[in-house]
């Protein structure tokens, strides 16, 4: 949902809205870079509208290279009115692999947050690689209440063919390959003079030993123009947390905590 919030670059104005990845974006070609703590992604985006500005196609290539993984992805998205559905497919390949134990009263063995830090020393030895393939759909409803109020609902299924009990650096949280769905809810309240900030809820269905389990973790997204650039950059941080979930979480933080700090630059092409 990341994506397509933050969506590609839109020329307003002299002074350009602090909120403007919440506005519908025009059409074109952008490179979009992306900076966080520990790596950076590149995307190449087409956009282009049919009938008006509200039905558009976007599509895009992305690569992404951090401490942990690299993945390559190619994505499109259709947006009819207040509707959007799209799909993506991707190779990763993680090179701090961490993979669990089968636990004979449990689901893994040692894949606490605790147990974690044990096999992934920051800056230690690699505990292990692997590489797969994951393929995506998904459907989002938009809901513009009115110019300082807007909702996206997103419901998405994910097919992976991750090894079994292996931690996902994308979700914070330890399951198997297969099917994994998810729905997220977001609201933000916006103003062009600050951006946006508002509630986060995600709900995960993860495939773990022959069954899913349900997970849910609640939190916050606030989004902003710094500009640094003078238009087209944006500081966007996502916060979810799982109060006593001790698998739950990047373990480097010591808490039940999914937490990113994002730097987007975005340039046409």
């Amino acid at each position: 949902m990341l994506v397509v919030l933050l969506g590609s670059a839109t020329p307003t104005r002299a002074q350009q809205r602090r909120d403007w990845p919440l506005a519908v974006q025009p059409d074109g070609n952008y490179l979009v870079l992306d900076n966080f703590l520990s790596g950076a992604q590149l995307s190449v985006e087409h956009r282009t509208s049919f009938y008006n500005d509200s039905n558009t196609l976007t599509l895009g290539a992305t690569t992404l290279q951090s401490y942990p993984l690299g993945e390559a992805t190619a994505r499109a998205d259709l947006r009819i009115l207040f509707l959007q559905l799209g799909g993506s497919i991707a190779y990763r390949a993680v090179w701090r692999n961490l993979a669990f134990e089968p636990d004979p009263d449990g689901y893994c063995l040692d894949c606490t947050r605790k147990g974690r830090r044990k096999h992934d020393k920051l800056f230690g030895r690699s505990p292990g690689s692997d590489h797969w393939m994951w393929a995506e759909a998904r459907a989002m409803l938009l809901f513009p209440f009115n110019e300082n109020l807007v909702m996206a609902s997103l419901f998405a299924a994910r097919h992976e063919d991750r090894g079994p009990r292996t931690f996902d650096w994308f979700f914070a949280n330890v399951h198997d390959g297969g099917l994994t769905s998810r729905w997220e809810t977001q609201l933000y309240v916006k103003h062009r003079d600050w951006g946006g900030i508002g509630p986060y809820v995600q709900v995960m269905w993860l495939p773990r030993a022959g069954r899913h389990d349900t997970e849910i973790a609640v939190g916050f997204n606030a989004l902003t123009r710094p500009g640094l650039l003078p238009r087209d950059d944006l500081l966007f941080l996502t916060f979810l947390i799982r109060p006593n979930d001790d698998s739950y979480g990047q373990h480097s933080y010591y808490l039940p905590v999914r937490a990113l700090l994002v730097y987007r630059m975005v340039f046409p092409l």
